[in-house]
Parts: structure tokens; C-alpha cells; sequence
């Protein structure tokens, strides 16, 4: 072997060396080209695409209403990974756990693979396009002639900009139909308010970062409120430590969510009284003369009964505290008051918000924090009546063709509402939805729509914000967008408007966007402002907030307590969107499925959230199976029992609960629905999801909760630290082990020798005050490095196989208080898992990284067995993925088979292509050159990663701070990886 590495002049080890490296390609950023219109062999390569080379396409997600700015990274052909487009104002680079699964959603093997028509037996059989349309349009066809065409219902989800304009147009050119947009958690009832307190019919835009003191009455703006991406990002920037000064945050809700975890202060309200202490608040910030507002002697009049006495008693708020949140609140420059989600939208909820409008009124907020010139478009859907009012229609048979798009109402309505049985009335019922869900399964033709990964489009989230949809890869089945199958249909039916006279519809895409072009950048050729409008995700206008004046009509506003179905029973029922499903729409997604929920780490299932207290009184343990019911029905779920929870209140989430969405979602957990009255807001029609009480059992069954983290208390152990905001702004910190990462105040004896870096060595913090626990960064993790999913059965065997897990604490004490600390490989300088390998398949690199060698491995487990932070994960078995999500793993990363141990790398890839991405531009690395994939995409922005050797950098600072630590900072293992302490009020 020397002999032979003499005359090649390359040593055994150096070969092996440059085999590892050559996986990595070097990232390109900001790149824009448009994707070929069909797939070419690559015998004869297209030009926009290098092998091994990614190009990033710059689009829109629609996962949600928010329009999140997006970047979708093609490697040869296949998009692999989606992150947050740093141009977009509504993200600026972050992304939730949601947008970036929505690549499960591409790569979902239950995807419809081609067009479908229901046959005489009943059965869906695939068919060609051609056909398929000429059915489609036949049906059409024969509805005009019997002068039927204004009994056409076209219906979907929450559309905007050129497909919405299509759709209606459509329907206009056909002789009659109606568009319905409908949103399962939509805000008409914020809308309604607004209306009758300000005269303005639109759902604003919110400015947390310039708060300085939020109120948040039950709105969950850190989980799936309007824009959760974008106010969690100005919520981390308004709440994180800043040379001594932080925003104060207070929650007012009956249960903690992710947004009362990350409070000073939850106020554990009794439900359906929330409007009672907003106007409580009014009256006592009008009283003690802390408004200038104008108008104030009608407000004052408006709620003059609501005294200190009356509020407390009503809302189970203490005097004193109410009084201090008044003061607190309307001392600040910049105080902001919120309201209008899920849990808190009862019978009086319009007035609720109304009340929640005059408490930012008489504090001076209008036009500081609140913009209604940059509304959101979520406020465009139809209202809750129209969807009654079509089911009523379906019903009478006033609908002769449904025609359903991304939008599930068989699932997402009350089953009180019986939307399914007024839809077997319904003579044709067309879908063009991409996936199966409950109400495809009665369609008697499907004509698949292509993804937002495949197609053109637009989305227009907010007043001002232009998102550009673009096709990242071609179809990966024979589906068809949309838009082309609405302008394909038209041809056939020979309609004669001019608005449909497009060959495809990209051409109808920028004929809209030229009205956009002419009315903001008529200076410029229209290809230039395409082109650039395609290279920056979408087109962008700021939009200043202006003042708005108090409508006379909220002054005669008669505020009366919401009312609950079913009065007698044991608790109220709360519920609300899953931060991973949110409506349900993500439930066949593994990923999210499989993603831990922030307070109770439970993945795959349902389960209902009982207080202790409550829970003992019952006899329920933790695991029990619970039967729920109502009038409308009865849901068996398992208890977890926990105190962020009032005794008089039990939860459950929706989002489960599925029979026809797909093998990852169908029959897991409960559909909250089912149980729900058909209950509606008095003023604005909206569903009433906070309407009943509810009768609580044993059922007899139990079975383990399935979920991640066992425990919930630190033991002492003092993993996740805080320091309250009064000892850090006069000791620096300096209490516990908060001194830096240097080590500490006084040199230590070490066993081991000191490692020396020469050029590298690589670091993270991560601030604990700015970390929301949202799980963003594991499912980019997931994406990232290949991780697999294991599933119910497998989690529950303790087998999880994340490489990040957020861990929570719950502190023991009066206050219910929560910790939020990813934990992930420490990268140690002495780290414990090196040692006890046999065959020395983990190592400390040159650059300071615990790496570890595949093929090595031999599955012993002793590294993590001695691994102190248990953040080494061993494959049982090869988990293989039903096609075609293979599609989407990361050629840079290693698969891991059977037998071999896995855990963070750092994302070591990424690292390679940032040298390789220096080495060719000469130069060195520089800060904020390497980005892992959980420092990408925080939306916190509380993970920095860098260089430790370079002192200007941003890691070398904060890990130097005066709240960093390390982690069992005792073991001394010194890890890479720094903790800044979380920063909490005194009194919260």
C-alpha cells in the first residue's frame, strides 16, 4: 500500500478524505431562471440545471392564508428543501414548521396521479385530460341549456389576486355561479368590529415590534394567528433582552398556549369574560386619567358599570391585577391589544374584539401598532352565513354543480351543520383539488390541480404585497393547474369574453400583472419588472398606518356575556388550530404529524388537557381515555394533565380526526367538530367555536400518552436557566454560572489536553429569552438531513429519531411558568460519546465538530449511553419511504441504514458549501456565510451560528455574554454550544 501511495502521490487516508467531500455542491443564492416547460432527458442536460448544483426559485407558500415569502431548492430536478425568502416583508427569511412540509405535501404518495371519473359501480377510474374536461364541460354545457348556469357554485379555499379574477371571470362568461372563498378559522368577527368601532371593514395589519406592552386576549399570533411568522419574528424583537430593556407580553386566556408560555404574565380567565375585562380596563385606564383619547365622556359612559368589583368578580381576575395591567398598559409608549382567535370566539365575540378595539382606543394605539392600510386578505373570505346559506341551497336544490378547490368543508364544519348530506342533493360535484380529503370522496370527477411547486400563480396576503407563485420542477403526475383547466374548459365551451382568451395561463398571469406594473412601475419595461419580480419572490409596497376616528355606532353597542349550550355540564370546551395541522390540512403529513407539540410533546394523536385538580376530581390519570360530550355528540380522547389549564376548562385540539385524507392522517385521534353546536357570533355571524359545555367520563381504556419528553421538571438540574430582568440590570449576570462562555471566573485543572483550532472552529448560541419553542427548527432539521420518521408506534418505544428535540420545564412553584431550550448535539470539545466508541466512528474534527463516520459504525450504542444531553439517535430499523418522497432527500446528506447511530452535524454540508462558494469567489469565510438549517429558518432569530475563532463575529459575542452558559456546565465537556439564560420579569 505505501509502494502504491508513493507513486500516486495521494495517501489512503487523503483519498477517503476527498470521497467524503465530494457529495457537497455549493449553494447558489438568489438565482432565478425559468424552469423548462417538459422534462428533457439528460442526455442533453437543460441549461438551468447542473448536476449537483442546486438552483433556489423564489415563490409563495399557501399553506396558510399568511403568504409567506419562500425559496425551493432544486437539485437535478427535484425540489428538496423550502425555506424562507429573506426579501419577502411578511417572513424575511424564516419559515414555520408548516411551509416547509408543505414538500410532503408534493411528494404525498396519495396524491391524485391523474384525472378520475366515478363509474356506474361507483368506483373512481383514471381517464385522460381530454376526456376528463369534456365530461366537465358537458356537465356545464347542459346546465346552460336548461338555463341552469346560475346554479353553478364554484367553491375554495382563501384565493386571491389572478386566480381569484379567473375564477370570476369564469363564472361570469358561463351566464351566472357564484365564487364562495371559504377559510374554516377565519376572522369575521375582528372584521365586524372593526366595522362598527372605526367604520373600516377590513382585518389590519399588527406592529409588535413596536409595542413596548402587548395584551393578548386569547390571540395566538406565536402558533397560527394571521401571520405567525412574521409577528413571531417582531415579537422576539419586541420581548427579547436589549441592553436592558425588554416589552412586556400579557396573555388572557383559559389554557397556556405556546403564546402563554412565552408570557410574563398568563391571567387565567374564566371563559367568555374577556370582554368584560377589556372594558373593565377602559374604565379604570379613563378613570385614573391616563387617556387623552377624544370622546372619552361617551366611553365612559359606554362602560360605566363595569367597576374593579364587578370585573374581578366576573373574570376570576384579582382587583389588584387588573389595576396594574390598566396602569401598565396605558404607561407605555407603545401598548397594543389583540384579540380574534379560535378559543376565544364565542356567541359575543364581535363584541368582544369591539371591546378590545376601545382598549387600544383610549391608550392611543390606532395608527402606532395598528395599520389598516395594510390589511390582510383573509378578511376577503366568505362569511360564515354564506356557508350556511349555500348548505341551505344544496339542500333545496339550488345547486345543480359544485365545484370544490383546496378546501375541505365536509371535514372543517360542524357536523351539526350536516354539510355532507346536503351535498349527496347536489347533482354533480366536481373537484379539482390535488389530494383526496372528505369531500373529494364525493366528487363524480376529479381533475387533479398541480402544486404550488409545479404551477403559476399569485397571492396577494396583505394590502400592498404582491406574491409571485412559480414552478420550481415539473408535474411529477399527469396533473394540471387550475388556471389551465378553467382556460382549457372555456375554449371548449367557446365562450366568447375576451378575458378568457388566453392560451395558457401564465399569459393570463402577467396580462394581470401589467395593471400592477402600470399602476406602481410604469417607468420601467414590463420584462424588466417581471423578471425582477420573479427574482425577488413577488412585488412589494410599504404601506404607512394613518389615524382613524371612533365610529359613533360602537358607542351604542349593547355588550351582553356570551351564552353556552349545554349549561349543566361539567366544563367548558375550548379548542383550537394545531400548530403543526392547523385546520386539519396538514394532517398527512409526517412530518408535522411527528412533530411534538410545544407544551405537551405529544405527536399522532389527539388528547384533551386537564388541570390536575380537575383531573383528581374525576379520577383521571394521565393516558385515561375520556369520553367528551355534548348534545351534537360524544369524542373518547386520552387526558394529559397539566396546570396550564383552568380547573373549570378542558381542550382539545383541532386537526385530527380524519377518514379520507390520506395512509399518514386517516383514523388518528378526534375531530373536535363533531361535537360542536352550530352556534353562531350575534353581530357577525361567525361560528361560535367557544359555545358549549361539555360532560366528562372515564371510559375504562388507558394506554401511554404518546409523546417525547417524559418529564417535565429539570430536577434540579438547572438545564434550562433564567435570570430575572431586575438581577441581570445590577449583577450583569454574573450569579449562577452566568459568566460567559470563557469558562468561568477561575482557570480549572483538566484532564484533557486543550484542543487547539487553527482557522475554525465552529459555534452556536442559542437565547432563551428569544426562543419561542414553535419546533420551526426541527422539522428544517428533518428537511435538511434526511431524519427519518418513525411513527405512533415507534415514538412511544422511546425511538424518536429528531436531531432536535425542544425540550419544555414547567416550573414548580405557585406561578405555572414555562422553559423553552432545543436541545441538540453540544459539539464537545470533551465530549463523552469519543472515548467509549470501539471502533472510533465519532470524532473531534479539526474545525471542533463531534462527526461522525457512517461506515464505521457498528451500532454498539455506548456513545450514547454515555452522551450526557441524549441527543444521539440509533436506527432500529430501515425506514423506508412509500414513493415518491424519496424524492425529496437531500443528495448531500447520507441515508442512514439499520444498526447505525446518527445525531446534529452541524450541518456540515452546508459548511463544505460555504468554503467551496469562498474558495472560488477567493476569499475566506466570513460571518453569516454558513447558516445551519435550524439557524436559517428560526423565526425567533434566536439561534446564531459562526465562527469561535473569529472575535468580530456574531457567535464569539453572544456566547461571551454575560447570561451564556453552558449546559451541565459541571460534566466538564465544553461544549460548542452556548445557552443564553432566559430573562424574565420579577413580578410575571
Amino acid at each position: 500500500m505505501s509502494k502504491q501511495d508513493d507513486k500516486s502521490g495521494l495517501k489512503r487516508r487523503d483519498f477517503l478524505k476527498i470521497v467524503g467531500v465530494i457529495g457537497g455542491g455549493a449553494a447558489v443564492s438568489g438565482c432565478w431562471s425559468e424552469p423548462t416547460d417538459e422534462i428533457i432527458p439528460y442526455v442533453i442536460p437543460p441549461d438551468d440545471i447542473i448536476p449537483g448544483i442546486p438552483n433556489w426559485y423564489a415563490s409563495t407558500c399557501t399553506e396558510c392564508p399568511a403568504g409567506c415569502g419562500v425559496m425551493v431548492k432544486n437539485m437535478d430536478g427535484r425540489a428538496i428543501k423550502i425555506e424562507g425568502n429573506p426579501k419577502s416583508p411578511i417572513n424575511s427569511g424564516s419559515l414555520c414548521a408548516r411551509g416547509q412540509a408543505s414538500l410532503q405535501g408534493q411528494y404525498n404518495p396519495d396524491r391524485f396521479r391523474s384525472p378520475l371519473y366515478k363509474n356506474e359501480a361507483g368506483e373512481l377510474e383514471p381517464t385522460s385530460w381530454d376526456d376528463a374536461e369534456n365530461k366537465f364541460v358537458e356537465i356545464i354545457n347542459k346546465l346552460k341549456e336548461q338555463g341552469k348556469a346560475n346554479k353553478i357554485v364554484f367553491l375554495t379555499g382563501s384565493v386571491s389576486g389572478s386566480l381569484d379574477s379567473l375564477i370570476n371571470d369564469f363564472l361570469k362568461a358561463i351566464g351566472g355561479g357564484k365564487h364562495i372563498a371559504y377559510e374554516p378559522v377565519s376572522y369575521e368577527s375582528l372584521k365586524e368590529a372593526n366595522r362598527i368601532t372605526f367604520g373600516i371593514n377590513k382585518v389590519p395589519s399588527y406592529n409588535l415590534e413596536n409595542a413596548d406592552y402587548i395584551i393578548s386576549f386569547g390571540a395566538d399570533f406565536l402558533e397560527t394567528w394571521l401571520s405567525p411568522v412574521g409577528y413571531t419574528k417582531q415579537f422576539s424583537k419586541m420581548h427579547g433582552y436589549d441592553h436592558g430593556k425588554m416589552g412586556k407580553f400579557v396573555y388572557v386566556s383559559p389554557r397556556s398556549s405556546l403564546a402563554g408560555a412565552n408570557a410574563d404574565s398568563w391571567i387565567q380567565i374564566k371563559p367568555g369574560t374577556e370582554m368584560t375585562l377589556a372594558l373593565g380596563l377602559v374604565k379604570e385606564i379613563i378613570d385614573s386619567g391616563l387617556s387623552s383619547a377624544s370622546g372619552l365622556g361617551q366611553i365612559r359612559t359606554l362602560v360605566s358599570r363595569y367597576n374593579l368589583e364587578l370585573v374581578s368578580v366576573k373574570t376570576d381576575i384579582a382587583a389588584d391585577k387588573i389595576k396594574e395591567i390598566a396602569k401598565e398598559f396605558a404607561d407605555s409608549k407603545t401598548g397594543l391589544a389583540i384579540g380574534g382567535s379560535v378559543s376565544s370566539a364565542s356567541d359575543s365575540s364581535t363584541k368582544t374584539l369591539a371591546a378590545v378595539n376601545l382598549l387600544n382606543y383610549v391608550a392611543g394605539n390606532i395608527g402606532k401598532t395598528i395599520n389598516f392600510n395594510s390589511s390582510h386578505s383573509i378578511g376577503n373570505v366568505a362569511s360564515y352565513k354564506e356557508i350556511e346559506s349555500l348548505v341551505h341551497s344544496m339542500s333545496s336544490g339550488d345547486v345543480d354543480l359544485l365545484i370544490t378547490y383546496d378546501t375541505n368543508p365536509v371535514y372543517s364544519l360542524p357536523k351539526s351543520l350536516w354539510f355532507d348530506r346536503a351535498l349527496q342533493k347536489v347533482s354533480h360535484v366536481v373537484s379539482l383539488s390535488s389530494q383526496p380529503s372528505e369531500t373529494t370522496s364525493f366528487a363524480e370527477l376529479i381533475l387533479p390541480d398541480s402544486t404550488s411547486i409545479e404551477k403559476w400563480g399569485d397571492c396577494f396576503p396583505q394590502d400592498g404585497i404582491y406574491g409571485l407563485i412559480q414552478p420550481a420542477m415539473n408535474p411529477i403526475y399527469n396533473t394540471k393547474p387550475i388556471g389551465d383547466v378553467i382556460l382549457s374548459a372555456s375554449a371548449k365551451l367557446e365562450l366568447s369574453s375576451s378575458k378568457l382568451a388566453y392560451k395558457n395561463y401564465l399569459e393570463y398571469l402577467k396580462n394581470s400583472w401589467k395593471k400592477i406594473h402600470s399602476a406602481n412601475e410604469s417607468f420601467k419595461l414590463f420584462d424588466q419588472f417581471w423578471k425582477e419580480s420573479l427574482q425577488n419572490g413577488g412585488y412589494y409596497i410599504q404601506r404607512a398606518a394613518s389615524d382613524v376616528s371612533l365610529s359613533p355606532e360602537v358607542l351604542s353597542l349593547r355588550f351582553t356575556e356570551p351564552k353556552f349550550d349545554n349549561a349543566a355540564g361539567d366544563l367548558y370546551f375550548v379548542t383550537y388550530p394545531s400548530i403543526s395541522l392547523f385546520d386539519g390540512r396538514g394532517a398527512n403529513k409526517p412530518w408535522l404529524q411527528e412533530l411534538p407539540e410545544p407544551l405537551t410533546t405529544s405527536v399522532w394523536d389527539s388528547w384533551a388537557e386537564v388541570h390536575p385538580d380537575t383531573a383528581s376530581q374525576l379520577g383521571i390519570s394521565e393516558g385515561d381515555y375520556i369520553n367528551i360530550e355534548t348534545p351534537k355528540g360524544i369524542i373518547k380522547t386520552q387526558a394529559f394533565v397539566f396546570k396550564g389549564i383552568r380547573p373549570d376548562t378542558i381542550a382539545v385540539a383541532m386537526g385530527q380526526g380524519h377518514t379520507q385524507i390520506g395512509q399518514f392522517g386517516n383514523d388518528r385521534g378526534v375531530n373536535v367538530l363533531d361535537i360542536l353546536p352550530n352556534k353562531k357570533d350575534e353581530l357577525s355571524g361567525a361560528f361560535a367555536w367557544l359555545s358549549t359545555k361539555v360532560n366528562v367520563s372515564k371510559s375504562g381504556e388507558s394506554a401511554k400518552l404518546t409523546k417525547i419528553q417524559m418529564t417535565f421538571s429539570q430536577e434540579d438540574r438547572h438545564i434550562a436557566q433564567s435570570i430575572t430582568l431586575k438581577e441581570l440590570q445590577h449583577s450583569g449576570g454574573h450569579n449562577g454560572n452566568g459568566h460567559g462562555k470563557s469558562g468561568g471566573h477561575h482557570e480549572q485543572l483538566d484532564m484533557y489536553p486543550k484542543r487547539e483550532y487553527q482557522e475554525n472552529k465552529w459555534g452556536m448560541s442559542i437565547d432563551l429569552t428569544k426562543c419561542v419553542g414553535c419546533g420551526s427548527c426541527v422539522t428544517a432539521c428533518n428537511a435538511e438531513n434526511n431524519v427519518s420518521f418513525v411513527g405512533k408506534d415507534q415514538v412511544s418505544r422511546g425511538r424518536y429519531m429528531g436531531w432536535i428535540r425542544i425540550e419544555r420545564f414547567f416550573d414548580d412553584g405557585k406561578e405555572f411558568k414555562t422553559k423553552f431550550i432545543p436541545m441538540l448535539c453540544q459539539h464537545c470539545d470533551n465530549a463523552p460519546c469519543e472515548p467509549v466508541c470501539p471502533v472510533y466512528a465519532t470524532y473531534n474534527n479539526y474545525e471542533g465538530l463531534n462527526v461522525m463516520v457512517y461506515n464505521r459504525c457498528v451500532g454498539t450504542r455506548y456513545c450514547s449511553n454515555n452522551c450526557s444531553y441524549k441527543v444521539r439517535r440509533f436506527n432500529w430499523y430501515d425506514y423506508e419511504l412509500p414513493e415518491p418522497l424519496p424524492m425529496q432527500l437531500n443528495p448531500d446528506v447520507t441515508v442512514r441504514e439499520k444498526g447505525i447511530m446518527e445525531k446534529c452535524t452541524f450541518c456540515s454540508q452546508r459548511i463544505i458549501a460555504a468554503k467551496d462558494k469562498a474558495r472560488d469567489e477567493n476569499r475566506k469565510i466570513v460571518d453569516g456565510d454558513v447558516k445551519p438549517a435550524c439557524v436559517q429558518t428560526c423565526p425567533a432569530e434566536a439561534l446564531k451560528f459562526g465562527n469561535m475563532k473569529d472575535h468580530s463575529s456574531e457567535v464569539y459575542a453572544k456566547s461571551n455574554d454575560a447570561r451564556s452558559y453552558f449546559v451541565l456546565e459541571e460534566l466538564n465537556t465544553m461544549p460548542s454550544i452556548t445557552y443564553l439564560k432566559k430573562v424574565e420579569r420579577d413580578n410575571a
